[in-house]
C-alpha cells in the first residue's frame, strides 16, 4: 500500500479485497511453477521458420533430412515435446544403471587399438587419464589401461555429440525458428 518509493515502486490503492485477490493469483502461480504436472504449456511455436530452415540447413543438414529421418516429425510430436527430443534427444543411461536399457541411438561407441595393432570395441562404459573401459560385443567388460608412451590410440564415435555441441550455441531465437520449421514437416 505504501510502496516503496526509494527503490521506484510506486504506492498503490488498492482495497482489501484487491489484495486479497493479488495475494492468491502469485500464490497460484508459485503452485504452479511448484507442480510442474498442472503447468499448462502454451503457445512455444514462435519463431520463423525461414530463419529455422536455414539454420537446419547450415548446422542439421549433414546428419538429418526433412525427407527422410525427419519426414512428418511434427505430425508424431507435440511443439513442446518436438522442441524436448531436438534439444535433448536421448536420456544417456549406462549398463547397469537402473531404468530402462541404453537406448543405442545415443549409445557412445569406442575402438581402442593397442600398440601390437589388436583392436576392441565396444559400448563406452568409462574414461579417465588411465585407462578405458568398454562392454564388447559379448557383453564382456574390457578394462585396457592407456599406455604413456601414446602408442595406444582411441577413437570415440558419439551419435549425439552435434546435438551436445549445438545446445551450447542455441540462442533463444534459435531454438524457437527451428521448432516453428520442424513444425512445418507434417
Amino acid at each position: 500500500l505504501n510502496g516503496r518509493p526509494a527503490q521506484g515502486m510506486p504506492k498503490f490503492a488498492f482495497t482489501d479485497a484487491q489484495i486479497k485477490d493479488l495475494a492468491a493469483f502469485f500464490v497460484s502461480r508459485s503452485q504452479a511453477v511448484a507442480n510442474r504436472m498442472e503447468y499448462k504449456i502454451l503457445n512455444v511455436v514462435t519463431g520463423n521458420p525461414e530463419a529455422g530452415h536455414a539454420y537446419f540447413d547450415a548446422h542439421c543438414a549433414t546428419c538429418h533430412s526433412a525427407a527422410g529421418d525427419l519426414a512428418h516429425i511434427a505430425a508424431k510430436f507435440d511443439p513442446p515435446a518436438l522442441q524436448s527430443r531436438f534439444l535433448y534427444p536421448v536420456t544417456r543411461r549406462y549398463p547397469g544403471q537402473p531404468g530402462p536399457p541404453p537406448d543405442p541411438k545415443g549409445q557412445v561407441t569406442a575402438t581402442v587399438t593397442m600398440p601390437d595393432g589388436q583392436t576392441v570395441s565396444g559400448s563406452l562404459l568409462a574414461q579417465d587419464d588411465f585407462s578405458i573401459t568398454l562392454l564388447d560385443a559379448n557383453g564382456q567388460r574390457r578394462t585396457i589401461p592407456l599406455e604413456d608412451n601414446g602408442m595406444t590410440k582411441v577413437e570415440i564415435h558419439d551419435p549425439l555429440l552435434g546435438h551436445e555441441q549445438l545446445l551450447k550455441q542455441y540462442t533463444d531465437a534459435d531454438m524457437h525458428n527451428i521448432l516453428a520449421y520442424l513444425e512445418t514437416l507434417k
